[in-house]
């Protein structure tokens, strides 16, 4: 691979609030250098009283699991955060950037942008739907581990791309302490899977090596696969 420019400009958005410091080691780690980084949170600049109002409202009203400045996790409405997306790409464009990826697995709607955007869950997706495809098996079964449980029937939907059998753990990357790690690897070791998946941006290369150790199956790390995909793409 071409060694990325020395001026690149990366721009980063996060649905919760920026900087993603919890983010960006593993990110950088994986990118293999790092470019001039431009941040923006679409909670940045919200009181509380508004952060708490973009909470979903039912059980329809699909959840998205993110992270204020301070490490607090919050629960954001999926319809909500598609609203601001936009706001967040033009402010990044204004940065004259080069490249705009989205710190976030959710599924969303292409953008109008003049810079090109990355979604993890696209990348991740296809990574995970390619690799199932290359062999013949009746019997291949995913474990996705989520934030939350009410994300589990969101997530069975955007999975079926996979085309196989499916299984759910929910963890907290916010909140949960290695022994609460441990507990979850050792239950999706328990479910036989040929592969897992940490959906969501907030899962670290510490959960990773835990979940890998346990389950001695591939564990796929969005923030890890994101940043080599972006490292290609700033190649020069």
């Amino acid at each position: 691979m071409s060694r990325p420019q020395s001026n690149a400009k990366l721009g980063i958005i996060t649905i919760g609030q920026s900087p993603r410091v919890d983010v960006l080691p593993d990110f950088i780690g994986a990118l293999g250098y790092k470019p001039h980084i431009e941040q923006r949170g679409l909670l940045d600049e919200l009181t509380e009283k508004a952060i708490v109002s973009l909470a979903p409202v039912n059980v329809l009203d699909e959840t998205l699991v993110t992270r204020l400045r301070d490490g607090t996790e919050v629960k954001l409405s999926e319809k909500r955060v598609i609203e601001m997306l936009p706001q967040a790409v033009a402010y990044l464009e204004g940065k004259d950037v080069d490249l705009i990826v989205l710190f976030c697995t959710g599924e969303f709607p292409p953008i109008t942008s003049r810079v090109l955007i990355l979604y993890p869950s696209v990348i991740v997706g296809s990574v995970v739907s390619a690799l199932f495809s290359s062999t013949k098996s009746r019997d291949r079964k995913l474990c996705v581990v989520a934030p939350a449980k009410e994300q589990h029937d969101m997530l069975a939907k955007k999975w079926r791309c996979a085309g196989v059998a499916l299984a759910f753990e929910t963890l907290s990357p916010y909140t949960s302490g290695s022994a609460e790690i441990a507990q979850c690897a050792e239950r999706a070791a328990k479910l036989q899977c040929d592969m897992i998946v940490l959906d969501c941006i907030g899962y670290t290369e510490k959960i990773r090596s835990v979940f890998a150790s346990v389950s001695h199956v591939p564990v796929i790390l969005p923030r890890a696969l994101l940043a080599r995909v972006t490292a290609e793409l700033l190649a020069r």
